[in-house]
């Protein structure tokens, strides 16, 4: 019997040295730091969610994948963008850095962007971006790190341990766990509404507000305003409220309209839908297009009055832009 109990030591032994050994390799040929020691969390699952739940392709394209041009491209995408996110995140890192003092590395940058994304704004953008873990986004921490891992595999190599050690990713796993541990009590309308009606409204393009002349809801309606499919998945009841009413208070970027006057004094207004080296296009309020030849442009100027009528408080009853919010908060 002590024999056999030797022999059973002996073994357990020798497994636990094998166990040892094969661990500390691991460690030092960097096995165990590899960006998918999270689980679930990797840039195939990013990739996912900045296309499904996160609705990042709302605001941004990715190269030629997709339209939207709301937030910068964070693909290569001609002269403007002509390094990818997982690139251009370096340069963006030591511009960071020297608007703070203190050294801010690429992951930094990458995840400070969700986190605040008002620490850096690329020129010609505005700092409207949604905080992506508070409602209604409300990504997960995981969701968000798996995000910015496709975000370095674009042009980089994805790397988890640099943003979980992150101070902001710290910071931001901090203040998601705080809200979920006392969510706040969401804002309701006064007013139910009916979502049927305001789809009706948000359509008619006789009716009194007739939204689709300039905004799209999949693939019906105009071009001239941001595209709403997506809107309240996006955005939360107050910033809707505020866009219907007050639509000049923020106007989304690359929807800023400019007035042209012409050398023959013609006025032209409008959302600059393109330009070439010989003209500028602009879409008018009932997404008319107008083509104006660079060489009869006396004066340009951009505007700050939205195109979007502001008198929505008289055009509609308090049911029909309770109908219309119904309607808008369908659209997830």
């Amino acid at each position: 019997m002590k024999s056999f109990a030797y022999a059973v030591l002996f073994t357990l032994g020798v497994c636990l040295v094998y166990i040892l050994v094969a661990a500390k390799i691991t460690d030092i040929s960097g096995g165990s730091k590899s960006a998918t020691t999270i689980a679930g969390v990797s840039a195939e699952a990013g990739e996912s969610v900045f296309w499904g739940k996160g609705k990042c392709h709302t605001c941004h394209s990715l190269g030629d994948l997709g339209s939207a041009i709301r937030g910068p491209n964070l693909g290569a995408h001609g002269a403007e963008f002509p390094l990818p996110i997982g690139l251009r995140a370096e340069e963006r890192a030591k511009e960071l850095s020297a608007k703070l003092g203190k050294p801010v590395t690429a992951a930094d940058y990458l995840v400070s962007s969700h986190y605040d994304s008002g620490l850096y704004v690329v020129e010609g953008f505005k700092n409207e971006m949604p905080t992506v873990w508070k409602p209604p986004v409300a990504l997960t921490v995981d969701e968000i790190l798996a995000v910015d891992l496709y975000m370095q595999a674009q042009g980089g190599e994805p790397n988890a341990d640099e943003l979980v050690k992150s101070e902001y990713f710290q910071q931001m796993k901090k203040a998601a766990s705080s809200l979920s541990a006392a969510p706040a009590v969401a804002f309701q309308p006064y007013l139910p509404g009916d979502p049927e009606r305001g789809k009706g409204l948000f359509f008619d393009p006789k009716g009194k507000a007739s939204c689709a002349k300039c905004h799209a809801v999949g693939d019906q309606g105009g071009k001239v305003g941001p595209e709403l499919t997506n809107v309240a998945g996006t955005r939360d009841i107050h910033y809707i409220i505020q866009s219907v009413l007050d639509p000049s208070a923020e106007i989304a970027s690359g929807f800023e309209p400019f007035l042209i006057m012409t050398k023959d004094g013609e006025l032209i207004s409008g959302v600059k839908k393109g330009e070439t080296e010989t003209e500028i296009v602009l879409a008018d309020s009932e997404g008319e297009l107008h083509k104006v030849a660079k060489a009869k442009v006396e004066r340009m100027k951009q505007q700050s009055k939205s195109l979007m009528p502001e008198n929505f408080r008289e055009l509609l009853s308090v049911d029909e832009f309770h109908d219309l919010l119904a309607y808008l908060q369908t659209l997830q």
